[in-house]
C-alpha cells in the first residue's frame, strides 16, 4: 500500500511567500489549521500543492487559514484541523486534537494498487510483503493499523474521487457518511497561455510533453521510448526525486538528443504555462494517477491527452482522453500516435474548466468544514 506524491519542481517564490505568512503571527480565532507531515516540503509534489491551493483559495472566500505549528498553536483555538496526506505524524495531532473537541479533517491523498505495488517494489521480498499486506487489508477491513486509526478518527474523509472513496470504505471500512469526495484542482491561467515564450526560449516546433517526478511509478521512461519510436520530439519537465537519480539517467540515455530538458521550473513560472500551451499531445503513464494534476493542467491548456487508466483518471476524463497502460511501450506508443494525429478530444479543455478549478474546490471544502464545526 502507498500514498500517492507528484508534483514537478521546487516550491515557486510565491508559494513559499504565502507558507511562511500562514506561520507566523498570532493565530486569528476561528482559524482552520492546516497541516502536512514534517517531511513533506522537502521534495514537494501534488499533495503538497493541493494543500497551498486549498489554503490560497480558502482565503479568497474569507476562511482564515493557518498553518499548524505546534511549538506556539493550540489545537483547541482552531475550527479545525485539516490534514493533508497519511502520516503516524498526523495520527499523533488527529488524536491530540479529537481530545479538545477540535473536528478534524483529512484529505488521505492514497491509492491502493496489488498491480503497481508488484511492479515497484524493488526486491522479490518487498513485493510479496506489500501484496500479503494488501490482501489481508482487502480480506479485513477492521484489520487493526494505525491508516485505519487515522481514517475513523477524522470527523470527514475526503478523497479526491468515487473511486479513491470506495478504496477507504472497503479496505478500512470507513463509514461512508463521513465521506465527501473534493476533487483535485487547477489553476485557470493553464487555459490562458501563449506558446509564444516557449517558441522564443527553447524552439519552434511541436512535441509530446511529460509533466512530473522522474521516478518509476510515473513511468516516463516508457513514453521517452514510445516518442523516441514514432520519431516525435519530446520535452520532459521535471526531476528525480531523492534515491531516484539513476532512473533519471536512464531516461537521458534513452531520449537522447530527442528529448529537451526543462528539470526545474517552478509551478507558476510562465515558461512551464507557455509549455503546455505550446504542446501538442501530453502523455503520462503513471503506475496510478489521482488523476494527474499535470493532466488537468495540459487538458486546460488545449493539449491532447494520454493517459494511464490506472488509478481515479476516468472519472476526471472519461471519453475526453486516450488511455495506455504503464509499462506497455507499444500501447503507449499507439496511443501518442493516435493523439498526435487526432488532437484534443472535444469539449476536454471545457470540462476540466467547468469541474476542477480551485475556486470550486475551495467550496466544497468549506462546506466540509462548516458541518464537522457545527
Amino acid at each position: 500500500m502507498g500514498e500517492r506524491s507528484t508534483g514537478t519542481s521546487d516550491l515557486q517564490p510565491s508559494a513559499a511567500r504565502w507558507l511562511a505568512a500562514r506561520s507566523r503571527g498570532p493565530c486569528v480565532p476561528g482559524s482552520v489549521f492546516l497541516h502536512a507531515p514534517s517531511s513533506a516540503f522537502q521534495a514537494p509534489g501534488g499533495g503538497e500543492n493541493q494543500l497551498i491551493q486549498t489554503g490560497r483559495h480558502l482565503e479568497a472566500t474569507d476562511v482564515p487559514i493557518r498553518l499548524f505549528q505546534p511549538w506556539v498553536d493550540r489545537l483547541d483555538r482552531a475550527r479545525a484541523l485539516h490534514l493533508f496526506g497519511m502520516s503516524r505524524e498526523g495520527l499523533e495531532l488527529a488524536r491530540a486534537a479529537k481530545a479538545r473537541r477540535t473536528p478534524v479533517v483529512l484529505s488521505p491523498i492514497c491509492w491502493f494498487d496489488p498491480r503497481a505495488l508488484w511492479a515497484l517494489e524493488p526486491t522479490a521480498w518487498r513485493k510479496l510483503a506489500a501484496l500479503g499486506a494488501w490482501t489481508a487489508r482487502r480480506a479485513s477491513r477492521r484489520l487493526p493499523g494505525w491508516r485505519r486509526e487515522l481514517l475513523l478518527t477524522a470527523d470527514a474523509v475526503l478523497p479526491n474521487s468515487e473511486e479513491e472513496a470506495a478504496q477507504l470504505v472497503g479496505l478500512f471500512g470507513v463509514d461512508r457518511a463521513r465521506v465527501a469526495v473534493v476533487p483535485n484542482g487547477v489553476l485557470p491561467e493553464f487555459g490562458w497561455g501563449s506558446p509564444a515564450l516557449f517558441r522564443e526560449r527553447v524552439g519552434d516546433f511541436e512535441f509530446v510533453l511529460f509533466v512530473g517526478r522522474i521516478e518509476p511509478r510515473k513511468d516516463p521512461l516508457s513514453v521517452i521510448r514510445a516518442a523516441r519510436r514514432l520519431g516525435l520530439p519530446m520535452v520532459v519537465v521535471g526531476q528525480a526525486p531523492p534515491r531516484h537519480e539513476h532512473y533519471e539517467r536512464e531516461c537521458r540515455r534513452e531520449g537522447g538528443d530527442r528529448v529537451v530538458w526543462l528539470e526545474r521550473l517552478d509551478h507558476h513560472d510562465p515558461l512551464l504555462v507557455s509549455t503546455y500551451a505550446a504542446a501538442r499531445v501530453f502523455a503520462l503513464c503513471s503506475w496510478f494517477e489521482t488523476p494527474g494534476l499535470a493532466a488537468l493542467e495540459a487538458a486546460l491548456a488545449g493539449a491532447a491527452v494520454v493517459i494511464t487508466p490506472r488509478g481515479s483518471t476516468r472519472s476526471y476524463f472519461g471519453d475526453r482522453a486516450i488511455y495506455a497502460r504503464p509499462g506497455r511501450d507499444d500501447e503507449i506508443g499507439a496511443a501518442v500516435s493516435r493523439a498526435w494525429r487526432e488532437g484534443p478530444r472535444p469539449g476536454l479543455a471545457a470540462h476540466v474548466a467547468s469541474n476542477y478549478l480551485w475556486d470550486r474546490v475551495a467550496k466544497l471544502t468549506a462546506e466540509v468544514y462548516d458541518r464537522v464545526a457545527d
